[in-house]
């Protein structure tokens, strides 16, 4: 297919996430977005019988990581290892439907640099938003000490308010569409609770007045109540797992429209956890946590705080979909659980809540074999997936031009 030629798929049946209702529609992809249909010359693709809805989305990911790496693979491998990785993974996720990742720490910024590969379609992926490397303190969330890297730079270790607006100010010079920042502990290290604030007042106040001063969203790391109120309070854009929040929290949140992504499998998704051979603290600490967590998640669709889908795990593609039915495990709906795994993670993004084809939409689309409201297992193999505007995967990748 031609770079330059347009996209016609004809004959879907499209999904709206926002109604849940299904009603057929005609779509036309020309240099990226939906357009109107004027005719002109197209690849057509025959998609009678096939639903049809905006892509997927995992807004909470490390492509590169290998999690708690219990044989220590990873802390003396090179950047050049890592990055592949990445690149097999951004790969398996758009082809099972996948068309968005946000990235939230990565070394060396290897996920803006594929980010942009992507974009200027030299390699098909999915459409990718990254951090770079997050913002921690000496001591908290992300440290494994004595362990470290080797071979690669993760994240910047910063204490005190002129480090911390001067780590802002790096990541936007290399390019960064996020700040992630390590607000409070989680699973991770044996020394820390999912709840502790790790960030003094002034280093967050240094991080959000910098990052509110250059207009770039700032993700947090954040389990505790307390700390996600002081950080929705100050123009934060997504809280991150969300572990023990209560009441306050959501409504907070929801007033100052701040996010959710609540990573649910971390803690739902036992069976995983025992068969990936978590350490014994983050096991336990998992368990403890997840009636908490799914109270949070709970409290937060009460109050109308805006949710949208991560699973922090990999590979993204198999672990996004497995996110999808925790999600309904802990207590979201079918229709509320792909609003928010696909138009969600596109208006966290920039790219629109729309949840209709409209024209001028980013395409990055997804056909499936059977509805979605009917059955999720549908998403796992996609017939086409549309990425930039570019098809990338699928049996209907390629179709007839016309």
């Amino acid at each position: 297919m031609s770079a330059a030629l347009a996209l016609r798929i004809r004959g879907a049946d499209w999904l709206d996430v926002a109604s849940g209702e299904t009603a057929p529609r005609d779509l036309l992809v020309d240099d990226g977005t939906l357009c109107h249909d004027d005719g002109r010359e197209a690849v057509t693709v025959d998609a009678a019988g096939l639903t049809a809805m905006f892509g997927l989305w995992d807004c909470h990911s490390h492509p590169g990581g290998l999690m708690y790496d219990n044989a220590g693979v990873g802390f003396f491998e090179g950047l050049a290892d890592r990055t592949i990785r990445a690149g097999e993974n951004f790969a398996g996720a758009v082809a099972a439907g996948v068309t968005g990742v946000r990235c939230l720490d990565e070394a060396d910024e290897l996920d803006l640099a594929w980010g942009r590969a992507y974009a200027a379609g030299t390699s098909l992926g999915p459409r990718v938003t990254g951090a770079g490397r997050a913002l921690r303190t000496t001591a908290g969330h992300g440290t494994c000490y004595p362990r470290h890297y080797t071979g690669m730079n993760m994240e910047l270790v910063c204490d005190g308010p002129d480090a911390m607006a001067k780590a802002v100010r790096r990541q936007l010079e290399r390019g960064a569409q996020w700040i992630k920042v390590m607000l409070t502990g989680g699973l991770y290290s044996p020394h820390e609770t999912c709840d502790g604030g790790q960030f003094t007042v002034a280093e967050l106040d240094a991080v959000m007045e910098v990052a509110n001063l250059r207009g770039i969203p700032v993700a947090a790391h954040c389990g505790g109540a307390e700390v996600a109120i002081a950080f929705s309070e100050r123009g934060g854009r997504s809280v991150e797992h969300g572990y023990l929040l209560n009441e306050e929290a959501a409504a907070v949140m929801a007033a100052n429209g701040t996010w959710l992504v609540p990573t649910v499998g971390v803690t739902h998704d036992q069976e995983y956890i025992e068969a990936e051979q978590w350490p014994k603290h983050a096991a336990e600490r998992s368990r403890e946590v997840m009636p908490g967590h799914a109270e949070a998640l709970k409290m937060c669709i009460a109050a109308g705080v805006r949710i949208a889908v991560g699973a922090d795990l990999n590979p993204i593609g198999e672990r996004l979909h497995r996110e999808l039915e925790m999600m309904e495990r802990a207590g979201m709906d079918r229709r509320s659980v792909l609003h928010a795994a696909s138009v969600g993670g596109r208006q966290l993004n920039g790219f629109g809540g729309a949840s209709a084809p409209v024209p001028g939409a980013a395409a990055d689309l997804i056909l499936t074999e059977e509805n979605p409201m009917e059955s999720l297992s549908t998403l796992r193999s996609p017939r086409l997936v549309v990425s930039h505007g570019r098809p990338a995967a699928g049996a209907l990748a390629t179709g007839h031009a016309h």
